[in-house]
């Protein structure tokens, strides 16, 4: 029986046999516009163009085809932005890797754009983000007060010591799995996606790769930066976006830093200068009692995300579909 793998929603599934992948599409669980794939296919191929799957006059229905997926079934699926812009696709294909270097300042107009445009949706992730954090934080630094009263001072107890190296432990975890939800949050804004407060909590699933590449990232860079801080700095921008690739492409450890390494390819020095622009705008954003921040905070976290997604598809991945204030993110 020939296997059978379907994309639904940036997600890979399968295998699953071609009779139940009709049956899939006569529940409408699967769209013309679906990528399909078996070891007989070069390629993947939307379910519309493979015979008998898909009913022809729904399939022509629908408009605009997804672009190739990859011909390996395991690998990870491509991001699936399909979006509506009034009754138009606007597609857009990843491009060859260093290609079309990203532009810092047109990364960070984009993020002030999205962050005028989506405030109230940012502000309130955000606020529920900080506030969970930060309030972990004082609860931490709460139990080490009450923990550490009664000591001699100076010489916590071994009890002491260890409670409060796992609490920490315990924090930095908490810690990387609102970062992965604020990644998926942020990704779906930059994309022209609705975001909401609970994709904070809904990667769950990825904790345990994101842990684990998070403590090999930081080795590496506290290595290179030992080694005369050059290649720390080199480590950090060639390396940095492997938490984004992990929420975006589901991709393994490994796989997310190959990504990483990959698109970020004659992007580093452009990368390095994107962060002093947003070092300056952070300092900016603090001059006013650090209220600036509450507008600058989300330019600079957006724009980054933009820098992403251009390395990813180009400079058009940063910029609004003519009359529309969309994002063009769509069909990939």
């Amino acid at each position: 029986m020939t296997e059978w793998f379907y994309v639904r929603d940036g997600q890979q599934n399968g295998p699953v046999s071609f009779e139940e992948l009709v049956a899939l599409a006569r529940r409408g669980e699967l769209k013309a516009s679906d990528n399909v794939w078996n070891e007989t296919m070069q390629g993947w191929k939307p379910a519309g163009h493979v015979e008998g799957l898909i009913d022809t006059s729904y399939a022509a229905y629908e408009r605009g085809t997804p672009p190739a997926m990859p011909s390996n079934p395991y690998a990870a699926p491509q991001s699936n932005w399909s979006e509506s812009l009034h009754s138009s696709h606007v597609e857009l294909s990843e491009i060859e890797p260093g290609s079309d270097v990203i532009d810092p300042m047109d990364c960070m107009s984009r993020g002030i754009e999205i962050t005028k445009r989506k405030f109230l949706d940012i502000f309130l992730i955000g606020i529920v983000y900080l506030g969970i954090v930060f309030g972990l934080s004082m609860v931490s630094n709460i139990i080490q007060a009450v923990v550490s009263s009664g000591q001699n001072p100076g010489e916590p107890t071994t009890a002491s010591f260890v409670f409060l190296i796992i609490f920490q432990i315990v924090f930095q975890i908490f810690t990387i799995f609102m970062q992965l939800g604020l990644a998926r949050a942020g990704l779906n804004i930059v994309s022209g996606k609705q975001a909401s407060i609970g994709m904070l909590f809904g990667e769950g699933n990825k904790l345990i790769r994101a842990i684990l590449a998070s403590i090999l990232y930081g080795i590496a860079v506290m290595i290179g930066f030992l080694l005369l801080i050059v290649p720390g700095i080199y480590i950090a921008l060639r390396y940095g976006q492997f938490m984004t690739a992990i929420v975006d492409r589901d991709l393994g450890i490994m796989e997310a830093f190959d990504y990483s390494s990959s698109i970020t390819t004659n992007n580093r020095m452009n990368l390095f200068l994107f962060w002093l622009l947003a070092i300056v705008a952070i300092i900016i954003g603090m001059i006013p009692c650090g209220l600036g921040l509450i507008f600058i905070g989300p330019v600079v976290w957006l724009a980054s995300l933009v820098a992403y997604r251009w390395m990813q598809y180009g400079r058009d991945a940063a910029k609004d579909h003519p009359g529309t204030d969309t994002p063009m993110l769509t069909g990939i």
